[in-house]
């Protein structure tokens, strides 16, 4: 840490969307260093405001515990609206006394370590920073990192205030100004960051137990390449995986539930005759790279998920097309669209659709290579992360310069 610099906090909920959020504000982070002259620091917000873990619980327990989709959403929307109740829009510009009693912790917070810059990497967390500054009486400048435009349809992470608001897409812009009143010229486009190799730090475990010898064998098996990634999806990927065996048993498959190793265990079952296939709760560095790089490198290389917009972009970036299910979640309803729309695969609204999906797709693996040949021109067109970096360091630098 160099004194002379100027010091900027992005402070991310890691509970709220299991890693996903936390793993995109790694991901700026790390762009910000590279494109700005200052000390960059990412923080948890959990660790100050407790209280934004207990609502990260509760999302966690509607993801696994709802039944149905459309309960699943109708939970997640009473969630929504009861922090909306208690933090109401505008209510940043001036606290009543209950709320400016709960973010006590980080207005002290800041009080203590004064950064000039401050980035919220959910709008609700850059709309609390927001408030704890003016109650702190700081001139710290306020960034609200918008991580899934999808949020942009609930109040709670919508506000004008921030000093400036970085989105990935024009149409999160203009729903920002329409919807909530938001000066132009303080909204950034400034394109969609993806992970990268970022995802390891949280994907692998040296101790995890290593493969049996390269997935699919040394050299390409020519065989459709299925990775299922099953974070917080729930049987139906279960299903799948063991339907997938007993009909299309010549796939190279990798299934991956996610830090569960009941769930790889459960996966697993029945397959012990398919050596060619892996099942994991965790990887390591050596498994993540070779996945990646061999469904990458095939024409029918394929990732199956829930409809979640950093899979889907991430999975785009090295040009492997999705196959997924809709989650039910309201900030993810617009993800089936972007797939759709770019030709990046398939979004199904239930669980039948998938199975049938996947029977036609692994009967004639070239539609997989169709949807490959997309992703990969739009992850040329859209993906660009240098010009995304670049656009960052632009938007974010002249709040650093009247320090």
């Amino acid at each position: 840490m160099r004194p002379d610099l100027p010091r900027i906090q992005v402070l991310s909920p890691r509970t709220w969307g299991e890693f996903g959020n936390y793993l995109a504000a790694t991901r700026f982070s790390r762009v910000l260093r590279g494109a700005v002259d200052a000390d960059v620091a990412l923080l948890e917000a959990e660790p100050i405001l407790p209280w934004l873990g207990e609502a990260g619980a509760e999302i966690r327990t509607i993801s696994l515990e709802s039944p149905t989709a459309a309960v699943r959403t109708e939970r997640y929307m009473g969630l929504m609206a009861r922090l909306q109740e208690r933090f109401p829009t505008d209510f940043e510009t001036d606290p009543a006394p209950a709320q400016s009693a709960e973010l006590a912790p980080l207005v002290a917070h800041l009080r203590e370590t004064a950064p000039d810059v401050v980035v919220g990497t959910k709008g609700f967390v850059a709309r609390l920073c927001v408030a704890a500054v003016r109650l702190a009486g700081l001139p710290t400048r306020v960034v609200s990192h918008v991580t899934n435009p999808g949020l942009l349809q609930l109040p709670l992470h919508r506000s004008p205030h921030p000093d400036l608001t970085l989105v990935g897409f024009a149409h999160a812009k203009e729903r920002l100004v329409e919807a909530a009143g938001a000066d132009p010229d303080r909204v950034r486009v400034v394109g969609p960051l993806v992970a990268q190799h970022d995802l390891r730090d949280f994907m692998t475990d040296e101790s995890a137990a290593p493969a049996a010898g390269p997935w699919g064998g040394d050299t390409d098996s020519g065989r459709p390449r299925l990775i299922v990634f099953c974070n917080r999806g729930g049987d139906v990927y279960l299903e799948l995986v063991h339907h997938i065996a007993a009909h299309h048993p010549d796939t190279d498959l990798v299934f991956v539930g996610y830090d569960d190793p009941d769930l790889a265990r459960r996966a697993a079952a029945g397959a012990e005759r398919l050596a060619h296939w892996r099942f994991h709760s965790r990887l390591t560095q050596a498994q993540y790279f070779d996945y990646i790089d061999r469904a990458s490198r095939s024409p029918y290389g394929l990732l199956v998920s829930k409809a979640g917009p950093n899979t889907t972009l991430e999975a785009a970036y090295f040009g492997i097309p999705v196959l997924m299910l809709e989650s039910g979640l309201p900030m993810e309803s617009w993800v089936p669209g972007l797939i759709h729309e770019h030709n990046l695969g398939r979004a199904c609204a239930a669980p039948e659709d998938l199975f049938r999906t996947v029977d036609d797709w692994l009967a004639r693996p070239s539609a997989i290579e169709v949807h490959k040949k997309a992703a990969i021109g739009f992850a040329e067109s859209v993906l660009d992360q240098e010009a995304v970096a670049r656009r960052i360091g632009d938007a974010v630098r002249p709040l650093l310069d009247p320090r």
